[in-house]
């Protein structure tokens, strides 16, 4: 009999698929890499700072925000076929049981096809750090959300590693439980169970040039990612 899980999108991700494991962060082995420019969307492909799932993030993010009707063709539309009434079941995984079922991918879809190219992201080391920050304190508390242990907000932990110049726009998302880049940013994208798709909408938002991402281990949900947004930001 299959494991049944319950879907808990306030947002979350996966670190350690390592190089030696054969992950391939930017999908240059896949043929999939073909439908892309990843030349021009991997703006994350030389960060030191991050590791290859943390990366790959970036890159589906740019994907998504530079050809939304194309992502949802290829990524989103064919998740549709493995719904049961709520019950999300590809053969050979876990079942998850969502909040709205097929019609929160539905509505996805709907939303990415009306979408417009709002420009791609760029990774900014601060904000690396302040993700980074959120994802190791909630690895030992096994918290949620976006306070942190000692009370920070997302703003608090950014000005930490450098400062905003006006004008000046930030944002966070977490997602907890996938284990891939792309899956991360799907279930951002879908948001099922959040009434106003408020992750979707910072994916989305074009006022957004910079990004930082953190993915890591959860002691509740096994695994974490904390990503943050902003422009006008600049790094110590």
């Amino acid at each position: 009999m299959k494991n049944v899980i319950l879907s808990f999108f306030l947002c979350i991700s996966f670190v350690v698929l390592s190089a030696a494991q054969g992950y391939d962060p930017n999908k240059r082995s896949d043929p999939d890499a073909a439908n892309w420019d990843i030349a021009t969307l991997d703006t994350a492909a030389d960060a030191d700072d991050l590791t290859g799932i943390e990366k790959d993030v970036i890159l589906e993010m740019n994907k998504v925000r530079t050809d939304p009707q194309k992502y949802a063709r290829l990524y989103i539309q064919p998740r549709l076929q493995y719904f049961q009434r709520r019950n999300y079941s590809v053969p050979g995984q876990v079942t998850i049981v969502t909040s709205e079922g097929v019609s929160a991918v539905r509505e996805s879809i709907t939303a990415l096809n009306r979408a417009k190219n709002v420009g791609i992201l760029y990774p900014e080391k601060g904000l690396n750090l302040a993700a980074k920050d959120h994802v190791a304190d909630q690895a030992i508390t096994g918290q949620t959300g976006h306070r942190g242990s000692d009370r920070s907000a997302p703003e608090v932990r950014m000005k930490r590693y450098g400062r905003f110049e006006p004008p000046w726009t930030h944002a966070e998302n977490i997602e907890y439980g996938s284990e891939t880049g792309r899956e991360i940013v799907i279930q951002l994208i879908i948001d099922d169970g959040v009434r106003n798709r408020g992750h979707r909408v910072n994916i989305m938002n074009a006022n957004f040039t910079q990004t930082g991402v953190a993915c890591g281990i959860h002691s509740k949900f096994r695994t974490s990612c904390t990503i943050n947004y902003a422009s006008g930001y600049i790094s110590n």
